[in-house]
């Protein structure tokens, strides 16, 4: 795959990733139980409880701990996870090697941080363990609403940015207290990187070492201010629908048994035709979900569809709407007078690290691109650096064939440039 860069200032680059080919395709989400581990252990001073600790069952040289903790209201929905991953110490005897930097993942819509994929060349997360970069990956409350049986879902609709951005800033305080650094690397995919910055603008900025964006945007580069928040909470309260549902018309049950089909054999005959495989079935929802290659491009050859749909196959089923509302408020204000997430915004200048695909203009037009360009720029100030993904989908940026080499080997070489 070649790569293509042009240098704009000593911190700035452009780089365009031309594509591969192979062949397959793409589609929305997917959704895991809630976590059902070990019973919890004692709660520590911090309120956080140990779930799990030890070698992760996908790869023994990734050591996992998880811990578990309510947030307010105290609903029994409203808890959080985080997942720390680093590398596993040679023998039981011997303590975890320490790390040089931590980072704090926040994941996209319907995502969390339960890794799904055992190789470093499709797991960012491991990929950065191995390399003396922990990573702490969030479960969202969203990760303990059941797949199924749950009919009322209007509980979701306090879930809003701000509540998921505290609940966020609590993970990050355990990580910096519990992982012993004074300073965490926030990151975010897709609808996370709209967290992660609003994240970085709300915490004091000798906390925060740098934001690296998969794919994701904060403002519009070209705000009007115009949005009606008001009138928009009042259509979305009397829609009623305050969740939304991975599963899709075709129901939850036959999504999860064409990921699972898939996942272990993708080879095998497919549910319909004309397909010949169940993987060429899955590869043609996926490319075409929204829009050729957007949600991923397994057609051309970006991403695999055993690889698709793993991923895939570990989404939680529901997201709170509401989001989806203020997101848009979000972006077309300068200063968005009805949270106080963005408040930071205009004085923010940390590091920042993006990555943005091409595929995703299918669903959004150019607007993606500036929107998360202008993000980057704005909240980096002079130290920015932009990768733009030809050809690739949403989803390729995480889990593409050549997302080694185009992603994770370029945010581990930023962070260990950004060491705090």
């Amino acid at each position: 795959m070649k790569r293509k860069t042009l240098g704009r200032t000593a911190r700035f680059a452009l780089s365009l990733s031309l594509g591969a080919s192979i062949a397959l395709a793409q589609m929305p989400g997917t959704t895991s139980a809630p976590s059902q581990g070990p019973a919890p252990g004692p709660t520590a001073s911090s309120g956080w409880t140990l779930v799990s600790e030890g070698p992760h069952e996908l790869d023994a040289s990734i050591h996992e701990t998880v811990w578990r903790t309510s947030r307010p209201p105290g609903a029994p929905h409203d808890q959080i996870e985080v997942h720390r991953y680093r590398a596993q110490p040679a023998s039981d005897a011997e303590p975890a090697a320490a790390s040089q930097a931590a980072l704090v993942y926040l994941p996209g819509t319907n995502m969390n941080g339960e890794a799904a994929l055992g190789d470093e060349n499709h797991n960012l997360w491991f990929y950065l363990a191995r390399r003396g970069v922990e990573v702490w990956a969030l479960d969202y409350r969203t990760h303990f609403v059941a797949n199924s049986g749950v009919e009322d879902l209007a509980f979701m609709s306090g879930w809003g940015l701000a509540t998921f951005v505290g609940d966020a800033a609590h993970a990050a305080a355990f990580a910096r207290s519990e992982g012993g650094h004074e300073s965490v690397f926030v990151a975010g995919f897709s609808r996370g990187v709209t967290l992660a910055y609003a994240l970085a603008a709300t915490e004091p900025k000798s906390s925060v070492a740098g934001v690296v964006a998969f794919d994701g945007t904060f403002k519009s580069h070209a705000p009007k201010g115009e949005y009606d928040l008001a009138a928009a909470r009042e259509e979305f309260s009397s829609a009623g629908i305050f969740a939304s549902d991975v599963a899709g018309s075709r129901g939850w049950e036959w999504r999860r048994k064409l990921m699972a089909d898939t996942a272990a054999d993708p080879k095998a005959p497919a549910q319909n035709e004309p397909f010949e495989t169940i993987g060429e079935e899955l590869a043609a929802i996926l490319h075409g979900a929204w829009g050729p290659g957007a949600l991923a491009n397994p057609i051309d050859g970006f991403s695999r569809p055993v690889i698709l749909a793993r991923l895939l196959a570990g989404y939680d089923r529901y997201y709170p709407t509401v989001q989806n509302v203020e997101g848009r408020s979000l972006a077309d204000h300068l200063d968005d007078p009805s949270t106080p997430i963005d408040d930071g915004w205009a004085e923010l200048d940390l590091p920042v690290l993006y990555f943005g695909s091409t595929g995703m203009q299918r669903l959004l037009g150019p607007r993606w691109l500036l929107d998360g360009i202008h993000s980057a720029a704005e909240a980096g100030g002079k130290d920015f650096t932009i990768h733009v993904l030809e050809g690739y989908g949403h989803l390729d940026v995480l889990v593409g064939e050549s997302a080694r080499a185009d992603v994770f080997e370029p945010t581990l070489a930023w962070i260990e440039r950004h060491l705090p």
